[in-house]
């Protein structure tokens, strides 16, 4: 399953948007990265927005009537003109999602060229709570269709993960897995530090065990976390069913001695590489399962030097699953092509608006990219140093040699500012 397109209507930041999430799967574009989509724009655009509307939409069968959803001011509001309170901008929110189908979701599609399935999900405002609903079409036939993501038991089917930005390793879970989960229950916590603060699974609470009961899934984990990880980095071996190690250019820690962004990093992984093996039937190699991974601020702690390698190195090592992703960092952005990314942008009463840009930023430098349309910063420095390079330039024009000097000063090297 991957995701084509979203069309978000009446949902916090968005009156009525589309996106396309089509266009990075064209073979045209030279240096694209086919399974990567990357959501930019300012704080309160709607980017996490968009990742939550992708889990409600497709997971809705499941999760419809959750209460830890309900009651989240998710349908829009809008200020009434010339009034001090505020007015519904609707009475429901919508969220349409076309899926792009495989085998691994309905065993029909096996064998087959991948099919379309529309999905719907409507969130009503009712008194004081938004009741999230999976709505079924009129349309017999579709809907019978849509029943069969209800009924399918198949753990990889609609295989759909997502990592909010507080993200964190729950070492209270150690011991435990999702495994013995009802299906429903595994889809719901899949996605569930998208919508809260809940921890992750810790490596520990599974992988040990793995070596002695499934060696042969163990070594993709192994191979899979080692293709993942920074030069310097590799799991360290370890007898079966002792604790996981890492080895840090030679020497051995346990996860807790790793650095916040290793941390960060290696958690959400982790807890990927868990959820594969806990989807993928016996007998298909992890990589080859596909689906869908949502995160939030993906650059979150990470060094500059890991951030100009990081979707490359997800897009490379787990080339089925397809990636959506928000960042703020210029340097994730910089290492991408134009039709990996989306921009997200408020247009007044029309709400949140996505936009594809035209411009290449692909090898620009931080700085380069920042002053670009996809951040459209007017100067990277200072506001105190772009308010005394304005004044010098004015004073430098009018003739004053002292002003010109003190203004080449200050832009070759930031210094003499009175």
């Amino acid at each position: 399953m991957h995701v084509d397109a979203i069309r978000i209507q009446h949902l916090r930041a968005f009156s009525d948007a589309r996106i396309d999430f089509a266009a990075a799967d064209d073979p045209g574009v030279p240096g694209a990265l086919s399974n990567i989509h990357v959501l930019l724009g300012g704080n309160g655009t709607g980017k996490s927005t968009v990742l939550r509307a992708i889990a409600l939409g497709v997971l809705a069968p499941v999760i419809e009537r959750d209460p830890t959803l309900e009651g989240t001011a998710w349908v829009r509001r809008a200020p009434r003109a010339g009034a001090g309170r505020d007015r519904m901008a609707a009475d429901f929110a919508s969220i349409d999602i076309d899926l792009r189908l495989h085998g691994q979701d309905l065993l029909r599609c096996a064998g087959q060229p991948p099919r379309m399935l529309p999905m719907q999900a409507r969130i009503e405002r009712v008194g004081e709570l938004d009741l999230i609903d999976w709505h079924r079409p009129q349309d017999h036939v579709l809907a019978r269709e849509l029943r069969l993501i209800q009924q399918v038991r198949e753990p990889s089917a609609f295989f759909l993960v997502a990592y909010g930005a507080s993200r964190w390793v729950d070492h209270a879970q150690a011991g435990t897995s999702t495994a013995s989960m009802p299906l429903a229950t595994q889809r719901r916590q899949r996605v569930a530090s998208l919508f809260d603060n809940r921890g992750l699974l810790p490596l520990a609470a599974w992988l040990p065990a793995f070596a002695l009961q499934n060696p042969g899934r163990y070594r993709q984990v192994v191979t899979l976390m080692d293709r993942l990880l920074p030069a310097g980095c590799r799991l360290a071996a370890a007898p079966p069913g002792e604790a996981t190690r890492f080895d840090m250019e030679g020497i051995l820690l346990p996860f807790e001695g790793l650095s916040d962004g290793y941390q960060a990093y290696v958690g959400w992984i982790g807890d990927l590489l868990h959820q594969l093996c806990m989807g993928a039937p016996s007998g298909r190699r992890l990589v080859d399962n596909q689906g869908v991974v949502l995160v939030d601020e993906i650059d979150l702690h990470l060094h500059p030097a890991w951030q100009r390698v990081l979707l490359s190195t997800l897009s490379q090592a787990l080339p089925n699953l397809q990636f959506i992703v928000t960042t703020h960092s210029p340097l994730v952005v910089g290492a991408l092509q134009p039709s990996n990314l989306l921009v997200l942008e408020h247009a007044g009463s029309e709400g949140t608006q996505c936009r594809r840009l035209p411009e290449r930023i692909h090898g620009q430098s931080a700085d380069q990219v920042l002053l670009s349309p996809y951040f459209g910063l007017a100067t990277t420095r200072p506001a105190e140093v772009g308010e005394a390079l304005d004044r010098l330039r004015l004073a430098s024009e009018r003739g004053d040699p002292a002003a010109a000097a003190a203004y080449l000063q200050l832009l070759a090297c930031g210094e003499g500012l009175a």
